[in-house]
């Protein structure tokens, strides 16, 4: 199975199950390589953007299934993957306050909420947990 039919395997995996399939340390090392996963410190899959294994700081509740992502982005980006509406929720990480927003026939519901990227785009892969 080549790296594409593996990201594949992962995304479908984390779509039915909301958690990566368990892959041999060699796939892990090429993936990372390859930008296409976040290795933790156990040595399992931490996310797949926009997935993540959870808990992780945005919860993305669907009708059928709870999900993950590490940020406010990914957690729409969950959504969208999955063609399929639902609440994110998560918390500001300047005040901490929490916050929900609504993905509704396909559009966001009106949202009192800003996102703000701490990081510009061409850095994210120094810290992708981080951006």
């Amino acid at each position: 199975m080549d790296l594409v039919e593996k990201r594949r395997k992962i995304y479908q995996q984390y779509a039915v199950t909301g958690r990566p399939p368990k892959l041999s340390t060699e796939d892990l090392v090429a993936l990372e390589a390859d930008h296409a996963v976040v290795v933790g410190p156990d040595g399992t899959i931490a996310f797949a953007n926009p997935f993540a294994t959870g808990p992780a700081p945005y919860r993305v509740q669907t009708p059928d299934a709870i999900h993950y992502a590490i940020c406010a982005w990914d957690a729409l980006g969950v959504l969208a993957a999955l063609g399929s509406d639902g609440v994110v929720e998560g918390r500001c990480p300047d005040c901490g306050e929490p916050i929900a927003i609504r993905i509704r026939e396909g559009a966001l519901d009106p949202a009192e909420a800003v996102v703000h990227f701490l990081v510009p785009a061409a850095n994210w892969y120094e810290d992708l947990g981080y951006t």
